[in-house]
């Protein structure tokens, strides 16, 4: 049969198109399944020695143990500490700064041994001021050193005695492996291309492994069934990037996302009428803050203006005015840090330096040249509704002292940059996580040289009570401190202190969740899709 040039053609056109598609196929991929957990934005990082976002952080909870773990009860939701890599933890009699610790038999992901040298190493790397790890100073206020004494045994000394409460929390930083892809790791964890293939890449001991790695879509994580707990009931869990809170709750009441960790208040009376939602609500170790760029607000008393001018209560009705679920703050630690962790030295709130008093806000307004004066409030994409209901309640009560203010909703790329990278904001609504329960960082945001100092704070004082109380290990002292320092920033006031509120996590379609604190992963091991 004998075909023409216009029938050779389409052939061929066809054919091309075919041959696209197969390429096409061979390019995408199919979405995993799984537990699906929505999230903003994906980890940056998995390796737990170096910096991570919050989701870094979170996932660190899947792949990497401690010598101890927190747990979370599921019967009462309460957080606790118990053992994990290690098997005992025994302190000397005599010398109550030391403590022997003996490992379990733990396979790290790629099949070898863990040992103590990975113990050692792990210390070592943390502590290493290269790597600059958030946890450095934490880790060296309290520890000395950490030796390997044979495969199984470790001793670690405390800089000072310690009881065994109080130690086991110190001890909850994440172990990494000493050797990687068979090579030793330097202690410079940034150093080599060994090293830093360890972030993307990384083994530990977790109760999941690191399966795949779509960038900008999915992380993707597969039980590890040699886990010295058990084995994990959901064969794998799905960190999928959605950006929209919307589009989240959407794809929750379609049945495609069964945990969404990143909510908002005014959400939940939409979110509870969704068939079998369960709402996990908990008190996160976080706060919502205005920051004030120093730069451009130099007087002290005009800062101070601002924080006597706000009405906290009456910011957002229905939410700040409730009596439970919200904690009003009046300074930069919470207001219930010394009742919710130590009632038996302190049961009362944080004393409130700045309260609300509109007729000395409106003096310090104009001592303090800020009445007349013009400035921007923004606030991410990711706060919501919520957000611009609190810009809109700070707007009106900064108009009361003559600050004239414009709220302005940004997408979170650009709000990072201009508040964290540029500092070329004015006011900044915003939501600050990832503390520990002592709020034992809070020194990075408000130090000379602070790494989440944004407002351009510099106080030697400051700096000064800092030192002093990150060291400190007898309570009373601590407390004494923790006051003098809540007192000062609040003479400085870099920021406005507003609230905590009680925080909710949306699960659909799984069972045994149990959330206590900001990393809902503590207790993954045990939910189990239904």
């Amino acid at each position: 049969m004998k075909m023409n040039k216009k029938s050779i053609i389409v052939i061929v056109a066809v054919c091309l198109i075919v041959l696209g598609s197969a390429g096409a196929f061979v390019i995408w991929k199919a979405q995993p399944k799984g537990v699906m957990v929505a999230v903003s934005t994906l980890p940056d990082s998995l390796n737990p020695v170096l910096e991570q976002n919050t989701s870094g952080l979170n996932a660190d909870e899947l792949l990497f143990d401690g010598l101890v773990n927190f747990e979370v009860d599921e019967q009462s939701g309460s957080l606790y500490s118990e053992l994990a890599l290690a098997e005992s933890i025994v302190q000397d009699s005599v010398n109550k700064k030391t403590y022997t610790v003996l490992l379990r038999d733990v396979m790290w992901h790629d099949g070898t041994p863990l040992t103590a040298s990975d113990v050692e190493y792990s210390f070592a790397a943390y502590t290493d001021e290269n790597n600059d790890s958030p946890k450095r100073d934490y880790l060296m206020s309290f520890i000395k050193s950490v030796t390997a004494v044979d495969d199984k045994t470790v001793t670690v000394e405390f800089i000072n005695p310690i009881p065994e409460f109080r130690a086991y929390p110190v001890l909850t930083f994440k172990i990494v492996p000493s050797k990687y892809n068979g090579q030793n790791m330097q202690v410079n964890m940034r150093s080599g291309e060994n090293e830093r293939k360890f972030a993307t890449a990384p083994v530990g001991t977790g109760p999941f492994k690191l399966a795949d790695w779509e960038i900008g879509k999915w992380v993707t994580f597969e039980a590890n069934g040699t886990y010295f707990k058990h084995k994990p009931q959901a064969s794998n869990l799905v960190m999928k990037r959605v950006i929209d809170p919307i589009i989240r709750i959407n794809e929750m009441r379609k049945g495609r996302i069964n945990l969404i960790l990143e909510t908002n208040p005014m959400d939940r009376a939409d979110v509870e009428k969704i068939p079998n939602v369960d709402v996990n609500s908990y008190m996160p170790y976080a706060f919502y803050q205005v920051a004030i760029n120093t730069k451009l607000f130099p007087n002290a008393e005009g800062r101070q203006a601002m924080a006597r001018a706000l009405d906290k209560k009456a910011l957002i009705p229905s939410i700040t005015d409730k009596d439970s679920g919200v904690i009003l703050n009046y300074g930069p630690f919470p207001s219930n840090l010394f009742a919710s962790n130590i009632p038996e030295y302190v049961n009362k709130p944080m004393p409130n330096f700045l309260p609300f008093n509109a007729k000395e806000a409106k003096k310090l307004a104009s001592a303090g040249g800020i009445s007349g004066q013009n400035a921007i409030l923004l606030f991410p994409d990711s706060m919501g509704e919520f957000g611009a209901k609190m810009a809109d309640g700070l707007v009106k009560q900064f108009a009361e002292i003559g600050l004239n203010v414009e709220a302005k909703r940004t997408g979170d790329k650009v709000f990072n940059r201009m508040v964290y990278t540029e500092k070329s904001y004015e006011l900044a609504l915003m939501y600050c996580e990832g503390f520990d329960n002592l709020y034992s960082s809070l020194g990075d945001w408000y130090r000379s040289k602070g790494s989440h100092n944004i407002t351009g704070v510099a106080d030697s004082k400051l700096n000064g009570l800092f030192d002093a109380w990150e060291k400190e290990i007898v309570t009373s002292n601590w407390i004494d401190l923790t006051l003098q320092i809540d007192k000062r920033i609040c003479e400085l006031s870099p920021a406005l202190f507003l609230c905590s509120l009680e925080k909710d996590v949306y699960s659909r379609g799984l069972s045994n969740v149990a959330i206590a604190t900001d990393n809902p992963f503590l207790s993954a091991e045990n939910w189990k899709l239904k």
